[in-house]
């Protein structure tokens, strides 16, 4: 059982909150995400070693609960305690801080990007000063230097913040490199003198969290609140990215966050497809599960899930391989994060459109889930930037990934055969950095990355024997997303190519139940739509003009619209007549 599983079904967790102030919401959002770092009480040795339970809180459902407070969470862990405690050795002096941090006493926070550098943040301009005395003196210089987006406003005084803050360190009017400060921003309610906060506006669609704009007006830091030491690197660019390295585990440790979206999701759609009635010309009615257009995103969406969470567990065994190329590891997380990604949002926003109007709603899941990943998609690095990166890395043979494990599969083959043309657009430009290399590759990056990801996939999945119906149906989901290439260079046609998905989805769609059963995220579903007694507990929260009558959701035409909670073989044979109900 997950440590979160009855926190989940907590008056904290199922609060319908959609209707509170802002500032209510993300009060909220930081009281759960304490409550689930509470409940997995990780370590120092857990955040250092990146330990199972570490990865467990990155793929647990109940981020499909609240979106901001699992980006609290990944900033607090990942990020701060994650820098921190790289340092504890030689400054054992933060180990109470550390503490802290782990803990949930305080918000921390974790400040590298600038408005005016995002991609490009080793040239970011925040100065850290030494002075005589051998303080620092912290300073935005420029607007553009603000640190943009972590959410350091102040929410409440049961949460001080503490963040990790980047700045380039000027030691005698030389530049010794960007280097990792700390300092605590405000104590809930007042300001650290010469810290000043703008607080950002909601980004919209998603859980909101108190994103903000950072300054620093000549902020005094003693001696102890630079991390690591003074020496002017050899080499800036490796120094920095070893100082950053955090965010390429949280490359691959936030956009875990796809497979609990996928499972929450694909559970959420299932169950009102199941309960959701029509009628048809004939006066039978029958769930709408029973159509093609309901069946084959819900099950893709099924399959995905069991396939992508094989690949996770390979990609993290990857990504912990200390024998292996410090470039491939994070070009692994890359991959993976694509792959996570590219899936879970295409599958939220599909199904979210399948449960029709039922589905713009927040408190029915799929939509906020859909915008908490939009967030998840640029943080740690914006997925199309590092698409571009390890593609032209790849195209400029500076590393390579172990051969496929099944080359004769239809994705080894697509991955192949798009790498050959980029390699053959590759020889036509000049250099990497032409405008033909701009117009050739770059726009083609992303997709070629996530071919690797389906590749990936696959091959995880299969030599861990993940259901044959389910292998299969990942399959086909993944050909039909470049359908021309394998018509054009493997001879398919069209039509076969869907009948084989139809066969697919048939194949996996009597055992429905038993692949919702083995996700076990029961007890994460809080929709409304998701069964009948939640729908009546929603319905009976909504704000209520006029008298109600106690018949309204009984009879036949309650039960038509939103049949039992029966299994999908009770609800769909036999299909029963409403005339011969009348």
């Amino acid at each position: 059982m997950r440590p979160t599983q009855e926190l989940a079904q907590s008056a904290l967790f199922t609060l319908q909150s959609e209707g509170f102030s802002i500032l209510d919401r993300m009060k909220l959002s930081y009281e759960r995400a304490r409550a689930i770092g509470r409940a997995y009480a990780l370590t120092m040795e857990d955040v250092l070693f990146l330990s199972p339970k570490f990865w467990d809180l990155h793929t647990d459902p109940i981020a499909s609960i609240d979106g901001a407070a699992a980006s609290l969470l990944t900033l607090q862990y990942n990020l701060c305690a994650g820098t921190l405690v790289t340092y504890l050795p030689e400054q054992p002096g933060l180990a109470p801080l550390l503490q802290r941090i782990l803990d949930f006493e305080v918000s921390g926070q974790y400040c590298l990007t600038e408005v005016g550098h995002g991609l490009d943040v080793i040239h970011l301009e925040t100065t850290a000063t030494l002075l005589r005395d051998g303080f620092f003196d912290l300073h935005t210089p420029v607007e553009r230097a603000a640190k943009c987006m972590p959410p350091t406003s102040p929410v409440s005084p049961e949460f001080p913040c503490i963040s990790i803050v980047f700045a380039r360190t000027i030691v005698h009017g030389d530049d010794h490199g960007v280097k990792p400060f700390f300092l605590q921003l405000h104590n809930g309610q007042s300001m650290t003198s010469g810290v000043i906060i703008k607080a950002l506006p909601p980004r919209g669609g998603s859980r909101p969290l108190n994103h903000s704009l950072t300054y620093f007006n000549h902020v005094r830091l003693p001696p102890t609140a630079l991390l690591g030491n003074i020496k002017k690197p050899a080499d800036p660019r490796v120094a920095f990215f070893s100082k950053i390295y955090r965010v390429a585990i949280g490359t691959i440790a936030l956009s875990s966050l796809g497979i609990p979206a996928l499972q929450v999701a694909s559970y959420v759609a299932s169950r009102y497809s199941l309960r959701r009635q029509i009628v048809d010309a004939r006066g039978v009615y029958k769930p709408i599960i029973s159509f093609q257009t309901q069946k084959q995103p819900i099950l893709t969406a099924v399959a995905q899930a069991f396939v992508l969470q094989a690949m996770h567990k390979q990609a993290v065994a990857w990504f912990m391989d200390p024998s292996l190329d410090p470039r491939v590891r994070h070009a692994i997380a890359t991959v993976h994060k694509v792959a996570m990604i590219q899936t879970a949002q295409a599958a939220n926003l599909t199904l979210g459109d399948r449960c029709g109007a039922q589905g713009l709603f927040e408190a029915n899941q799929l939509s906020a889930m859909h915008s908490d990943m939009r967030g998840v998609a640029i943080a740690e690095g914006d997925m199309l930037g590092l698409s571009i990166r390890l593609t032209s890395e790849l195209l400029l043979g500076r590393y390579a990934f172990e051969p496929p494990r099944y080359p004769d599969s239809l994705l080894a083959q697509h991955e192949k055969g798009l790498f050959s043309e980029l390699r053959a657009a590759l020889a036509v430009a000049s250099n990497h950095r032409s405008s033909a290399y701009d117009r050739e590759i770059l726009p083609r990056s992303l997709s070629f990355i996530q071919a690797i990801g389906h590749r990936f996939s696959y091959d995880a999945a299969r030599a861990v024997v993940v259901d044959a119906p389910l292998l299969d149906l990942f399959e086909i989901a993944s050909v039909l997303q470049d359908e021309a290439w394998y018509v054009e260079c493997l001879g398919m046609t069209r039509a076969k190519l869907r009948e084989r998905e139809a066969r697919a989805v048939e194949a996996v769609f009597p055992h429905l139940e038993e692949y919702l059963a083995r996700m076990d995220v029961a007890p994460y579903v809080v929709a409304p739509i998701s069964s009948n007694e939640r729908w009546k507990l929603f319905v009976d929260t909504l704000q209520t003009f006029g008298e109600t009558s106690s018949e309204w959701g009984t009879g036949i035409m309650g039960t038509l619209l939103y049949g039992d909670d029966s299994s999908i073989q009770e609800q769909i044979v036999p299909h029963r007549s409403v005339r011969s109900m009348l």
